[in-house]
């Protein structure tokens, strides 16, 4: 009977207020949601614009498959040169060389005719996705350093959280703007919108700092030459 009654009690009392969460954890949660208005408009209709100035399947295939041998060709690499680095400032500064490219979509169509931007896009996205392998390690490796194991399941639940509304509101009102205004300035607002997206993402992620000192590589020591010996002989 006791049982049941602190179990009563303890629905009738206030629950204990969570500590507040570090200041990093709200970062965090803005660097999705901004990331988000890239996603849901530069991200998502980049391959629908291709198509809409005229881009091959060769060429709108190039925008997915670029991207994914790069990643595949650099991924065991900048793991290493990321070790004993500063992750915090590497992804910081990956995340702006990486999203920086996205600007350039912006005046593209008033720069080059639409035969030439077919190829020029494919292009961009592969040159981007160079920093950008390095941001999507830099920035795991992060994650693992600032947000503790217990809560780990809590941060990650809320960004998928924020991602998931304001991808689903961004591409909504992304396409909107791309019925309602004329082509191609409607494009170009909504890979503008990309860009302030990923500019404040970005500022959030400099805004996290290291919680551990970048750790030197350790060098292996020398080896030492075998004594000469008969028992050495072979």
């Amino acid at each position: 009977m006791s049982i049941y009654l602190r179990r009563f009690y303890q629905r009738l009392l206030p629950p204990t207020p969570a500590p507040p969460a570090p200041a990093h954890f709200r970062h965090l949660y803005a660097d999705i949601f901004w990331f988000g208005l890239l996603a849901g408009s530069a991200v998502a209709f980049l391959s629908i614009y291709a198509a809409r100035i005229g881009a091959t399947s060769f060429q709108i295939g190039l925008l997915t498959a670029g991207p994914a041998v790069v990643n595949l060709a650099f991924s065991l690499p900048a793991g290493r040169w990321l070790e004993g680095q500063s992750v915090a400032r590497l992804t910081f500064l990956s995340s702006v060389w990486h999203r920086a490219a996205y600007g350039v979509f912006v005046f593209l169509p008033v720069l080059l005719a639409a035969a030439a931007q077919a190829w020029v896009l494919p292009v961009v996205v592969v040159l981007m996705s160079l920093p950008g392998t390095l941001l999507a390690i830099g920035f795991n490796a992060l994650f693992a350093d600032v947000v503790p194991p217990h809560a780990r399941a809590l941060v990650v639940g809320r960004r998928n959280m924020l991602f998931a509304v304001s991808t689903t509101l961004t591409a909504l009102a992304a396409g909107f703007i791309l019925d309602h205004v004329v082509f191609p300035l409607n494009y170009r607002l909504v890979f503008l919108v990309g860009v302030v997206g990923a500019a404040l993402s970005s500022y959030h992620l400099g805004r996290i700092r290291d919680i551990r000192p970048p750790v030197p590589a350790v060098a292996a020591p020398p080896v030492e030459a075998a004594p000469r010996g008969p028992t050495y002989f072979r």
